[in-house]
């Protein structure tokens, strides 16, 4: 009877011994996994911040070749503006003698100025139709000075012209009165220099603009 007592209780230690031991070894193990998997996800999260982080490069970096790219388009596309309209003028000094390309690159100055503003469609006036004020004057300061084109302005209006507009020339070193005409505006710009006097000359206007004669004065 008493063998058999504990040969029980000796069962039962053993049973208990053992789910302790099992309990505790599951308690490891989970407890091994769940670090593992939290290793695991840390891991992921710096991959996934250091491939944001690339992402983020990559992004600037087109950016920046998009805005290199439109900037050189717009570069072209200003350059070749710039041949085309001075292309021809380039030509012509290329051929003028020496002593006339001076003359010749101020009047590519006033081209630069007047090419700015819309030209418009002449009307087709034959020289008994032209009057003082049947045509678009304009008057321009050859020195810098823009009492200069006041001062002429004044004086040319009280020989019956009307002025429409004044302001700078682009350059500062005119020698001479000088007035500038649509071809067919010959005959009016030559009575104009005659009546101004002293060293006024005419040239025919080689460029479009919405003013048929272009003054630039000088004291």
């Amino acid at each position: 009877m008493f063998a058999r007592m504990l040969c029980i209780v000796t069962l039962i230690l053993c049973l208990t011994t053992s789910g302790c031991l099992s309990s505790k070894y599951s308690d490891r193990t989970a407890g091994d996994e769940v670090r593992k998997s939290k290793a695991s996800i840390d891991a992921l999260n710096e991959q996934m911040a250091a491939l944001n982080k690339e992402i983020e490069a990559l992004k600037k970096e087109l950016q920046q070749l998009k805005e290199e790219k439109q900037k050189e388009k717009a570069d072209t596309e200003e350059v070749s503006s710039i041949g085309q309209t001075a292309a021809p003028e380039e030509k012509v000094i290329a051929s003028v003698p020496e002593p006339e390309k001076k003359d010749k690159i101020q009047e590519i100055d006033i081209v630069k100025e007047e090419i700015k503003k819309a030209p418009e469609e002449k009307p087709v006036v034959s020289q008994k139709e032209i009057t003082l004020k049947a045509f678009r004057m304009k008057v321009l300061s050859g020195n810098g000075k823009l009492s200069t084109a006041r001062d002429m302005s004044t004086k040319i209006s009280k020989m019956g012209y009307r002025i429409e507009d004044i302001g700078l020339a682009s350059r500062a070193d005119f020698k001479a009165t000088t007035i500038y005409y649509a071809p067919e505006y010959r005959m009016e710009a030559e009575k104009l220099a005659a009546r101004l006097g002293g060293e006024t000359i005419s040239k025919i206007m080689t460029w479009p603009s919405v003013f048929q004669i272009i003054l630039v004065a000088v004291p």
